[in-house]
């Protein structure tokens, strides 16, 4: 899949990996610090350090980025989550600019981020909803990961209809993105059918609707198992 220009058009370059692992540094500490109204611009302006990083030449230490994202992904899993929309807005935007330079390298890290992506999009702000589906979008087509199904199909029983409708859409994300073979695999097909019978009887007519869009794309993808599926 060809790169996306960077979401935002600050960057910064890194002289050495010696570099990198100063900034990396620098912008942990910053983002160690408790959230109040002190210091939650500090935080902010690290993760937006962090996104400038990204979209310069830090990607071409991948190893290094993600092992830096796992190590820090409770405080911006806290970024992600604070209810002041600026910097939770930075955070969501510091991750879509870290998956589009990581592209399948970040897959690692999807246990860690993908969970609270898909929790912002029950609030009840439909700016937070917004982003975050954009997020998740952006990290269904530059990891092409089938793990993030088994999530996707966990939020698609969740009571909240705006999580619902976001899953739902990410599944036919997923299922016009995604490499067919490795969505032919049993645990994959089984995980696809199991979605399509969920979202076929939601309360909810968008996410019926939504749902009847995945099962189009599924009976071209997997056809020797929609008389299985149905029946």
């Amino acid at each position: 899949m060809p790169a996306k220009a960077p979401l935002t058009s600050i960057e910064a370059q890194c002289k050495s990996l010696s570099h990198l692992h100063e900034e990396l540094a620098s912008a942990q500490d910053a983002l160690a610090c408790t959230e109040t109204e002190d210091t939650w611009e500090v935080i902010s302006r690290a993760l937006t350090r962090l996104s400038a990083l990204c979209n310069g030449n830090a990607s071409t230490y991948p190893a290094d980025i993600v092992a830096a994202l796992r190590a820090s992904s409770r405080p911006i899993t806290s970024a992600l989550n604070s209810e002041r929309t600026r910097l939770s807005g930075t955070a969501t935007e510091f991750i879509a600019t870290a998956v589009n330079a990581l592209g399948r390298a970040f897959e690692p890290l999807i246990p860690h981020y993908l969970p609270t992506l898909l929790t912002l999009c029950t609030r009840a702000n439909k700016v937070f909803v917004t982003r975050a589906k954009d997020c998740i979008h952006a990290v269904i087509e530059h990891t092409q990961s089938p793990s993030i199904l088994h999530y996707l199909a966990e939020s698609t029983k969740d009571k909240s209809v705006s999580l619902r409708l976001a899953a739902a859409e990410a599944v036919v994300l997923c299922l016009n993105s995604f490499n067919p073979p490795d969505l032919e695999r049993e645990s994959r097909a089984k995980e696809i059918e199991a979605i399509i019978r969920v979202t076929a009887v939601d309360a909810n007519a968008d996410v019926r609707k939504t749902g009847r869009k995945i099962f189009d794309a599924y009976k071209i993808l997997l056809p020797g198992r929609v008389q299985r599926c149905v029946s």
